[in-house]
C-alpha cells in the first residue's frame, strides 16, 4: 500500500505548538470562570501572606502546564480508511475516543484565531447534522495539514491511489472553473450601519444590567455598602422630562449601533466568495479569520434579509441553510453581508441553476389582524390593569404609546406577510423593519402539513407548515381552498423526486 500524503492514515499528533497554545487557552479558561477572584485577590491582597501567594500562583501554573502537555500527547487522530471514518482521541486523565463517519460529516471550516496567527497555525473544526457544537476541534494544524484533511473529509469518493494525486487534480480543476467574489470593506461598514438596531439596543441593555449586578456581587464581597434605594432612584428617573428620557434611548441606541458596526467589520472584514463545481467557500474576518464551505446540493433555504434602508443602499443579508442547520443558530449558519443585488442574483441563481421567478401569491385574511391585536394589546393591558390598577392609571399616557406603537408594528407585519409560489419554488415572506424573504425548492421538503381550527371553518381558513431539513416554516390565516390545492401539488412533487 502506499504512503499516504501527510500521514493521515496513522495515528498522529497536531503541531508543537499546540502545547503552547493549550497552556495560553487553559489560562484564559481560568482568568474567564475566575475572574471575580482575581479581582477580590488584588484588593485584599494585602491580608494575604506572600508567601501563600507565590505558592499559589506556581501551583496554579504548574497544573496547567501539566493539564496542556497531557491534553497535546493524548490527542491523537487519524482516518481509518476501511471504514471510511475519522477517528480522534483525546483527554486529559481519562481518554475518549470519538468515531465520525465521513458520509455524516456536514462542514469542515478551517479558522486562524488572533492568537494562531502569532505560531502560524490553524483550527479545523467537523460539524455533523443534528449536533448543537462541532464535533471535533483539531487546534493547532499547519495550514498544508488541515486543508489536505479538509479536502478529503468532504471528497465524496475514496482515494485510488494517494491523497497527494487527489488534491493536484482537484486544485486543477478549481483553477479552471473558480470565480470569486469579494464584499468590499465600505458594503460591510454599510451592512453594519444598517442592520440589528433592536438586538444592538438590547445587547447593550443586558450587558449594563449584568455589569450592574456584578458589581453590586463584587462590593458585597469587599463588604461595601451596597443598599440602593429603588424606590427613589424610579422617582427621580420619573422626574425626567420625555424628551430627556427619549433622548438617552436615543443616545443608547447609537452606541449600540457604533458597537454593531465595529463587532460586524471585525468578523466580517475581507470577505470573499469562492466558487467551484460543487461548492462555495466564505473566507472572512480580522483577528479570526475563518474560512466555511456551502454545498450546493445541501442549500436547503436560502434567507435574503432586507430593511427600508438597506433597500436603497441596494445591499441585503444573505443565509444559507443547509441540512441540519437551523436558522436560529448563526454561528453555524454560513450568511453573506453587505451582498449587491447583482452579486446576490448570481450567487442565488448558481445555486438553483435560476432565478426564481413566483407567479401565484397568497395574503392572509384581515381577521389575523384582530388576533394579533387582542393577543399583543388587548391581553397584555388587562393583565397590568388588574395586577397593578395604579400604575395602568398613573402611567395611561405610556399605556396609549404602547397601543399606538403596537398597532403600528401589527399593521406592518400583516402588510409584510406573503406566501409566493410556483413550480419549483416557495417564498415566504415575513417581517416589520428587516424583511425576510426564505426560499426553498419543493422537490427538497420533507413534508408538507395544513391545519384550521374549527372557528376557522365558517371563514375557509387554516395555516400551512413546511418542513425541511434546515427547519420548519409556517404562514397563517391563508384561504383554505388554496392551501389543500398547494399541499396536494407539494406531496405530489415530493413524491416524484424520490423515485
Amino acid at each position: 500500500m502506499e504512503e499516504k500524503l501527510n500521514s493521515f492514515f496513522q495515528p498522529q499528533r497536531q503541531s508543537k505548538t499546540g502545547i503552547v497554545l493549550l497552556f495560553l487557552y487553559n489560562i484564559g479558561m481560568v482568568i474567564k470562570n475566575l475572574w471575580v477572584f482575581v479581582i477580590l485577590f488584588f484588593v485584599r491582597k494585602d491580608k494575604i501572606e506572600p508567601w501563600i501567594i507565590v505558592l499559589a500562583i506556581i501551583a496554579g501554573l504548574l497544573i496547567i502546564i501539566i493539564s496542556a502537555v497531557l491534553q497535546y500527547y493524548h490527542f491523537k487522530y487519524y482516518i481509518d480508511e476501511e471504514n471510511e471514518e475519522f477517528v480522534i482521541h483525546e483527554g486529559i486523565i481519562n481518554t475518549s475516543v470519538t468515531k465520525i463517519k465521513k458520509e455524516n460529516i456536514q462542514e469542515v471550516n478551517i479558522s486562524q484565531p488572533f492568537v494562531h496567527r502569532f505560531f502560524n497555525i490553524y483550527k479545523l473544526e467537523i460539524d455533523t447534522p443534528g449536533s448543537s457544537e462541532k464535533e471535533v476541534k483539531i487546534s493547532a494544524l499547519t495550514k498544508q495539514n488541515a486543508v489536505d484533511l479538509k479536502k478529503y473529509l468532504l471528497t465524496e469518493t475514496k482515494f485510488e491511489s494517494s491523497l497527494k494525486e487527489d488534491v493536484e487534480i482537484t486544485e486543477n480543476q478549481e483553477v479552471e472553473k473558480l470565480r470569486s467574489i469579494k464584499i468590499s470593506t465600505l458594503s460591510i461598514l454599510k451592512y453594519g450601519i444598517t442592520a440589528n438596531y433592536i438586538q444592538s439596543f438590547f445587547a447593550l441593555v443586558s450587558l449594563l444590567i449584568y455589569g450592574f449586578s456584578e458589581l453590586t456581587n463584587l462590593l458585597k464581597k469587599v463588604e461595601f455598602d451596597t443598599q440602593f434605594d429603588y424606590d427613589t432612584l424610579e422617582s427621580r428617573f420619573l422626574a425626567f422630562s420625555i424628551p430627556v428620557i427619549l433622548g438617552i434611548v436615543v443616545v443608547v441606541i447609537i452606541v449600540g449601533i457604533l458597537i454593531n458596526t465595529v463587532r460586524t467589520l471585525i468578523k466580517f472584514f475581507n470577505f470573499k466568495i469562492s466558487e467551484n463545481n460543487q461548492s462555495f467557500s466564505f473566507e472572512y474576518g480580522l483577528f479570526n479569520t475563518r474560512n466555511s464551505i456551502v454545498n450546493k446540493s445541501k442549500v436547503q433555504v436560502i434567507t435574503e434579509t432586507q430593511n427600508w434602508i438597506q433597500k436603497k443602499m441596494k445591499i441585503s443579508f444573505v443565509k444559507f441553510l443547509q441540512i441540519g442547520k437551523n436558522e436560529e443558530d448563526e454561528k453555524k449558519v454560513a450568511a453573506v453581508p453587505g451582498i449587491n443585488n447583482t452579486e446576490k442574483a448570481k450567487l442565488i441563481s448558481t445555486i438553483w441553476n435560476e432565478d426564481p421567478v413566483f407567479e401565484n401569491e397568497l395574503k392572509p385574511n384581515f381577521r389575523l389582524i384582530i388576533v394579533h391585536t387582542f393577543q399583543w394589546i388587548v391581553l397584555p393591558l388587562l393583565l397590568v390593569f388588574f395586577i397593578e390598577k395604579e400604575l395602568f392609571i398613573n402611567y395611561w399616557f405610556l399605556a396609549v404609546i404602547y397601543v399606538v406603537l403596537a398597532e403600528f408594528f401589527i399593521l406592518i407585519s400583516f402588510r409584510n406577510l406573503k406566501l409566493f409560489y410556483s413550480e419549483r419554488f416557495i417564498r415566504l415572506k415575513s417581517g416589520i423593519w428587516d424583511i425576510d424573504n426564505r426560499t426553498f425548492e419543493v422537490e427538497k421538503l420533507q413534508t408538507v402539513k395544513i391545519s384550521q381550527y374549527f372557528w376557522q371553518r365558517k371563514t375557509n381558513l387554516g395555516s400551512i407548515t413546511f418542513y425541511t431539513s434546515a427547519g420548519r416554516f409556517k404562514i397563517v390565516a391563508l384561504s383554505f381552498t388554496k392551501l389543500k390545492k398547494l399541499l396536494n401539488y407539494c406531496i405530489y412533487k415530493i413524491e416524484t423526486s424520490k423515485k
